[in-house]
Parts: structure tokens; sequence; C-alpha cells
């Protein structure tokens, strides 16, 4: 079996700051002039209480998803509202920081955040109620259900967290990227071994197993293994598919169980052993290279892989073919991994309205065509409608966002999510078994929550 792939090739992410000039003041029409590095100083004042470009709309944003917001600003949304927006791009493992900075401690130099889902329940209550500062609303019907529970706080449905009792259930985000966890596989190494695509996951491994026997120089499957959230985020589909929510209304985890430890050994056992060697060290670009050369014959994908594997560089694009994610014994749990942008609630009702204004903008049905066309990922049932045949991915997309499932909704989530991937890692490595990992991240997860007063 292959146990070592292509290098893939990654520039570094730099921080920088995308910067809306102003030229005509008396029509408010502003036009991009130029793109800038972020310097300390810089930094500080966007943090801080001033808003330093003199933009009427300033927001803060990740590299990858932003960029594209950027260009849809620069394309569409500053003619149509007549504002001047600024977007200053952070890379991921910067973002967070920035955002907690400016949200936590008053600040007003950033007006909307783009933020990631997961850290949406730690900064809900800072953000504005949205519809209040929407001119026409929100677009209801033509919003996936998904899409508006995931940015109301608190979330509908989910186990009351302390942070939140005595609230009402308030949207106060608006979904801008309608990322879904996908499953992709290799169509050809399915037919030589004379399996269809798969619909369940005993389905995924008997193909695996037939391919990792059959076919030379492929694996069956490649786990994204990395220790914490990288194994975390590629087990949370299995386990919702096969054991339900992970946790009960009284935030007690449901999966150390007799069911817990088969569903964990079909992760750490049965998948990884149709999976290439090391896979306890592989990430997000280690698992691309593998499906995209052909060593590997299946595994999960995010729009962000779809677009790379489906490249014309890539060896094996005319081969993938991308689906929702499996059944399982309980249900189809495809992760959900939305972008959402809010309201700072820092800021001044004038430039409330302003911001406002702006996300209405972006996510109207005009924009959102645009927004296609420059490579986004939609979130409007109107724009897949229009659209599915922009991508070849769109509608396993579609689909997935019907039924996604976002990771428990508590603030504490990033704590939780690193602590069951490591022991999911050390299970991989074979350090652990699967009825250690169930049950040390119960009594890990169960002693985070209790000190966090969760029971």
């Amino acid at each position: 079996m292959p146990t070592n792939g292509r290098a893939h090739k990654r520039s570094d992410s730099t921080e920088q700051s995308l910067r809306t000039q102003v030229t005509d003041r008396s029509s408010r029409r502003r036009f991009l002039t130029g793109v800038a590095g972020a310097t300390a100083t810089g930094l500080a004042g966007c943090l801080g209480g001033s808003n330093g470009s003199g933009a009427d709309v300033n927001i803060i944003a990740v590299s990858g998803e932003g960029e594209l917001v950027q260009e849809l600003i620069n394309d569409y949304v500053e003619e149509e509202t007549d504002l001047s927006i600024d977007v200053t791009i952070f890379p991921y493992a910067n973002l967070y920081e920035r955002v907690s900075s400016v949200l936590t401690t008053g600040g007003t130099g950033y007006d909307a955040i783009l933020m990631d889902d997961t850290w949406f329940p730690q900064f809900a209550t800072y953000l504005d109620p949205l519809e209040q500062w929407l001119p026409d609303g929100l677009p209801e019907d033509q919003l996936i259900d998904t899409t508006v529970d995931i940015t109301t706080w608190p979330t509908p449905g989910a186990p009351a967290v302390p942070s939140a009792e005595g609230m009402d259930e308030t949207i106060r985000g608006q979904v801008v990227v309608g990322n879904a966890q996908m499953f992709v596989y290799n169509t050809s190494y399915y037919e030589e071994v004379g399996e269809e695509e798969p619909e369940t996951w005993d389905d995924v491994l008997r193909a695996g197993q037939s391919i990792d026997d059959e076919v030379d120089d492929a694996n069956g499957y490649v786990i994204r293994g990395q220790r914490g959230n990288p194994a975390n985020t590629n087990f949370m589909s299995i386990g919702w598919s096969n054991l339900g929510d992970m946790f009960n209304d009284d935030w007690e985890y449901q999966w150390n169980t007799s069911e817990g430890e088969d569903v964990v050994s079909f992760f750490v056992d049965d998948l990884r052993s149709i999976s290439p060697d090391g896979v306890g060290s592989f990430n997000s670009d280690q698992v691309l290279n593998r499906i995209g050369d052909g060593s590997a014959a299946q595994g999960m994908a995010w729009p962000a892989a779809a677009s790379t594997l489906l490249d014309d560089d890539t060896e094996e694009a005319d081969n993938l073919e991308f689906i929702p994610i499996p059944e399982g014994d309980e249900q189809q749990a495809p992760m959900q991994g939305n972008w959402l942008l809010g309201i700072n609630s820092n800021i001044s009702d004038e430039r409330k309205e302003d911001t406002g204004a702006v996300i209405q903008s972006i996510i109207s049905k005009e924009a959102q065509n645009r927004y296609v066309e420059l490579g986004g990922v939609p979130f409007r049932n109107d724009t897949f409608e229009d659209n599915m045949d922009a991508q070849p991915w769109f509608e396993a997309l579609y689909e997935s966002l019907q039924n996604a499932k976002p990771r428990p909704r508590t603030p504490l989530w990033n704590e939780i999510d690193v602590t069951q991937g490591e022991y999911l890692n050390s299970a991989l490595t074979g350090d652990m078994s699967p009825a250690d990992v169930v049950n040390e991240t119960g009594n890990e997860v169960e002693s985070i929550l209790e000190n966090a007063g969760y029971y």
C-alpha cells in the first residue's frame, strides 16, 4: 500500500488590509484604490475606539472567504449601497484573537464581523439583533433553514446554555458562506471493484476494503487524523449519523456507551485499516493530495477542497464525484461549517444602519448570483436553483445544507472539540482503545462543562 503522497505546495497566508478609498464625498460613491499591508500601528487603531480607515463601514474578515466577499463588495455592493466599505483580512489563525479583542473590549474599529460559526456562541451577545438594521428584512423564504438557525442565539432546539439563560431567540448574524461537509469518491475505482455510489457508511467500508485489496497502489479511504480539531472534525459526522446528538438536553455526554465504542472502532480501526500509513499526522493537505493523485479512493471534503480537487492540474479530477455525507444507523449528518456576518453592538446607530444596508446588499439575490460567478459558496435557495450547474458539487452541497448539523452550540466547543480530537488521535496511533476514547472524553468534557456551571 502507498504511504507517501505528493507534497502539496501552499503559500503562506499574509495579513493584509484591503482599503476602499473615498473619491467623491458628495455622492458617497467609493472605489477601491489600493491594497496595503496592515501595520501594528494601523491594527491598533482599528481595534481601538476610532474608525481609522475613514470608510462608512469597516469589516474584519478571514483570508480566503474574506477576499471573495471583498470582490463582491468591489464588484456590486459599494455601487448598490453608495457607501465606502473597508475590508481588513486576517489569516484564520489570527482572526479569532482580533475578533475577541474588538468585541469584548467595547471596540468600535470594525462595524461588521465575519466569523466562524463555532465562535458564534461565544460572541453572539456582542452582536446586535440583525433584523432591525436590514432595510428590507431577511429574505426568509429564500434562506435555507439551517443557515438561519445557526445565526440565532440561543440556538433553536439546542440544549440551554447558562450564559444565554433568559434570553429570547434572536437572529444576530447572517450566513454569507454556505459551507457543509461533503463526501468525495473515485468513480473509476468504484467501477473497477463493481460498487455503486455509497449511500451508507457500511457501503463506504465495503467498497474501500475491495479497492484496498484489488486496486494497485490505492488505499480504500483516507482519514484526516491530525491531533485535536482535524481528527474530531473528520469524526463528528460519523458519530452523529450513527449515535445521534453528542449531548442530551442537560449537556450530558451521550457517546460513552458500547455503541459509542463501536462507532469509534469503525473510525480508528476499520477506516484506518484501509487508509494510508501515518494518518494520525494527516491534515487537509495530505488528504487532498492522496485523493487527488489517486493513492486514496475516498474521504470527506469541504467546498474549498472540491475546487482544489477538480482543478485541471489534479490527476484524478475527471474521476471524482461529490455526494452528501453517507448515512449511518441514525441519520445523515453532514457537518455545517458556515461563515457568519454580524453587526458589532458597540458601534453607533448610524453606523449600524449603514452596516445593515451593506449586509442587505450582500445577501440579495442579485449579489449572490454575482458571488457564484466569482467562485463563492451560496446559501440561498434561489441562488442554488438558478446556478446549480455552476459547480459540479453544488447539488451535493445544496442537499447537504438541508440537514446539516452545527457543532454543539456552546462557547466551550473549541475546548471540547480539541479534547475529543486528542483522544481520537491517540486511538488512531494505537495508544488508546475505543472504550478509553469515549470514557476519557466523557469524563473530561463533563468536567469542563461542570466547571463552567452547566450542571
